[in-house]
């Protein structure tokens, strides 16, 4: 029918409870393509402490990290990337946004 969308939300759950959704999925999109809690945090529109909690909420269900970070010196320097699991997360979101949009 012309004019007419769908619409839809996902999430990934742990062990019966909401792990991630699509904020969460654009964060660690994010901070993959900029390799900064800081940055991140700029281009979404968040403050630095909603970014670290969000992360930390997803670490502390997991019970495992999924970003590491480094810090620079005085001169900055310091990055932050995902963790094999922070990318595994990204993956799991994209399949299952995949297959609903498939039917």
């Amino acid at each position: 029918m012309k004019g007419v969308n769908y619409n839809y939300k996902v999430w990934l759950e742990y062990k019966g409870k909401p792990l991630m959704g699509k904020g969460r999925y654009q964060l660690l999109k994010t901070i993959q393509a900029t390799s900064s809690l800081k940055k991140s945090a700029a281009k979404l529109g968040l403050s630095e402490k909603t970014v670290h909690n969000y992360i930390r909420r997803i670490e502390q269900r997991l019970e495992k990290k999924v970003i590491h970070s480094y810090k620079g010196g005085k001169k900055g320097g310091g990055s932050t990337e995902l963790t094999p699991l922070g990318l595994n997360l990204i993956k799991e979101f994209e399949k299952v946004r995949k297959n609903i949009e498939r039917r």
